[in-house]
């Protein structure tokens, strides 16, 4: 009879041991599946921490290429008078500078006030404006070439970039002993200078 309640109490006992381990286990298998759960978050957290570094190293190393790039370009244009606010006094003096080298008998001018420019075909100007300014010539010319070297010399030498909307070349009706004095040509042109600022109230310098 002692043997048999010797028995169960060793039974009872290695059974409150294995319960014991099973519950320690259970405790540390837990314990592990949430400390793998907490790595993985870890590790997908740095893994967008290092692609969001990735992506904005890239991106300041494609700005340095494009600046690189493009800054020469954007200073040339600037300097030519193409980039920043339109120069007309750059434009006047040129075609009095033209005026004394090829001496027409008449030439005359007017510069009107600068529009925002429409093109006919949709295009993305990001952060800046498309300007032109109209300037309407009147010459009193002795032969044509003497209008193409007054265009010449507005596009070597002034500042900005200017397209010949129109021109209308006629004949002077002036009778020959003052058509020397007047041109025997009477000529009518518009050009339509373009500049390109920044939106706004925003100057452009470099």
């Amino acid at each position: 009879m002692s043997q048999k309640k010797l028995d169960i109490g060793v039974l009872r006992g290695a059974l409150g041991v294995f319960v014991i381990c099973l519950t320690i286990a259970g405790v540390l298998l837990a314990a592990s599946f949430y400390f793998r759960q907490q790595m993985s978050s870890e590790y997908l957290a740095n893994q967008t921490r290092f692609r969001d570094v990735s992506r904005k190293y890239l991106s300041v190393d494609e700005e340095e290429r494009i600046i690189s790039d493009y800054l020469p370009q954007f200073r040339a244009l600037y300097k030519q008078g193409i980039l920043g606010k339109e120069r007309r006094l750059s434009w006047l003096e040129t075609l009095k500078e033209a005026g004394e080298e090829i001496k027409p008998p008449k030439l005359g001018y007017e510069i009107r006030a600068q529009t925002d420019y429409e093109p006919d075909f949709a295009i993305n100007t990001g952060g800046f404006d498309i300007n032109a300014t109209d300037m309407d010539l009147s010459l009193g010319l002795l032969h044509e070439g003497d209008l193409f070297d007054i265009l010449r010399t507005l596009e070597d030498r002034a500042s900005g970039l200017f397209s010949v909307s129109q021109c209308d070349l006629a004949r002077s009706t002036i009778i020959e002993q003052r058509a020397t004095l007047n041109g025997r040509i009477e000529a009518s042109c518009q050009l339509r200078w373009f500049t390109v600022d920044l939106k706004g109230e925003r100057e452009l310098t470099l």
